[in-house]
């Protein structure tokens, strides 16, 4: 073998030695890649789900997508967000009757547990001096959409947590809640006109009415019917006598189109 020969084989092996590191390099790094995928989903315990619809939309990224949600049931026109509690849900109003989601779930399928809703005689706008959002408690008073209303019983809850978002379909409205009380269980919407400043008036005195129990936000005393107010109202199934509610007043209208004329 010459040395122009034996210099031009080595110098064939060392490039070939170089692409086949290259290769297992490659290699391992697409393994560690997959590997790494594999570990997370062992992890998690499956696949990576989707972000959005009734079954994974959540409030707490500041994002709700109405188009996808309102695909899967028409009626759903708001999503109810309170920080601090489990309550992270769609909102509905049906056409066809008042306590229709008294016995359906979001998707309009029978369901015990129900969904959130409000009755026809309020506005999807949000524009009614009181919106009446009704929810399901059971009776031991561990389960239900609005079961974690109750934390709101306890003064040191109430005073650490006052604010309540509500997602409309271009807009975001948050509220401050200042009055926390249990009350007979009649419908707010038909013991009170809420379209007068009246009916609002009348209201108004039954919630500021001094009563062992109830729990009121200082500073919260000159609430009048020119305000915009969210009520939450639950019941435990066991207790057909009482109701608890949760008041809420509009402190934040971040598309700037709730407005009303209160007449007399």
């Amino acid at each position: 073998m010459n040395k122009k020969t034996g210099k031009k084989k080595r110098r064939s092996l060392f490039v070939a030695a170089v692409i086949a590191m290259a290769v297992l390099s490659l290699g391992g790094c697409k393994k560690s890649e997959e590997a790494a995928a594999e570990k997370e989903t062992a992890k998690t315990g499956q696949e990576k789900q989707p972000v959005s619809g009734i079954a994974y939309e959540t409030a707490a990224d500041a994002f709700v997508d109405f188009g996808v949600l309102q695909s899967e049931n028409p009626d759903i026109f708001g999503w109810l967000y309170i920080p601090g509690t489990g309550i992270d849900a769609p909102v509905l109003q049906s056409m066809e009757a008042d306590d229709y989601y008294e016995s359906h779930n979001a998707y309009g399928e029978k369901e015990e547990g129900g969904a959130l809703y409000t009755e026809l005689a309020n506005l999807k706008n949000m524009c009614d001096f009181n919106t009446v959002i009704h929810g399901k408690t059971s009776k031991d008073g561990r389960k239900g959409l609005f079961a974690d209303l109750y934390q709101f019983a306890d003064p040191e809850f109430f005073d650490q947590h006052e604010d309540i978002y509500l997602y409309i379909d271009g807009n975001l409205l948050t509220y401050t809640v200042f009055a926390a009380y249990e009350r007979d269980n009649t419908s707010l919407i038909r013991d009170y006109d809420f379209t007068y400043g009246l009916g609002c008036e009348q209201f108004l005195e039954e919630l500021y009415e001094k009563e062992m129990g109830k729990n009121l936000r200082e500073g919260w005393e000159g609430v009048t019917p020119y305000h915009f107010l969210l009520t939450l109202t639950t019941r435990q199934g066991g207790d057909a006598g009482k109701q608890f509610i949760v008041v809420a007043a509009l402190v934040g209208d971040a598309a700037g189109t709730i407005d009303r004329t209160v007449e007399w």
